[in-house]
């Protein structure tokens, strides 16, 4: 009888993110460079649901980069490596309540200068426009959304289109 195949210990130790680096595994400015290529700015859309960052990814794509984080502790570490994108979606339904508000904190405490757009089911649509429309780092969009009005918002907050109240004749 063959022996069973087990992974080397080798293949599993960690590896510290300079290293990968170092190594090319993973290269922040080559992902600068393929996503320039979308004519846009890039978006950081964060979600531990594959659902709701597909969903969120077609709506954005045609216009931005993306980069896609499986939760706050995945954009978190991209974060911390010198990504630096234009804005970043959070889905708030997707992860406990205390985490997502330790991450918008991490935000503020890394001095990032970019829209965040919270995404979630317990916004009820006229609410998630009026704190939209009431503050300039932060803006809400309640689910299920109109298509394009995630796009449109994104838009809106980086500046390539007039302000959603403007464009609605407020």
């Amino acid at each position: 009888m063959p022996p069973s195949t087990i992974a080397q210990p080798r293949l599993l130790e960690s590896v510290s993110a300079p290293r990968l680096r170092e190594v090319g595994v993973l290269g922040v400015s080559g992902a600068r460079r393929s996503l320039k290529g979308s004519g846009g700015p890039t978006v950081m859309v964060v979600s531990e649901s594959p659902f709701s960052r597909l969903m969120m990814g077609r709506e954005l794509a045609p216009s931005f980069g993306l980069l896609h984080a499986q939760g706050v502790a995945s954009a978190g570490r991209r974060l911390e490596m010198g990504t630096v994108p234009a804005a970043v979606v959070v889905d708030l339904d997707s992860e406990p309540r205390a985490v997502s508000h330790a991450f918008l904190a991490r935000l503020v405490e890394k001095d990032f200068q970019g829209p965040r757009v919270l995404v979630s089911s317990r916004f009820c649509p006229e609410l998630a426009e009026a704190f939209s429309g009431s503050c300039l780092t932060h803006f809400a969009l309640a689910r299920p959304w109109r298509p394009g009005m995630l796009r449109s918002l994104v838009e809106s907050v980086l500046g390539q289109r007039a302000p959603l109240r403007a464009a609605a004749g407020r």
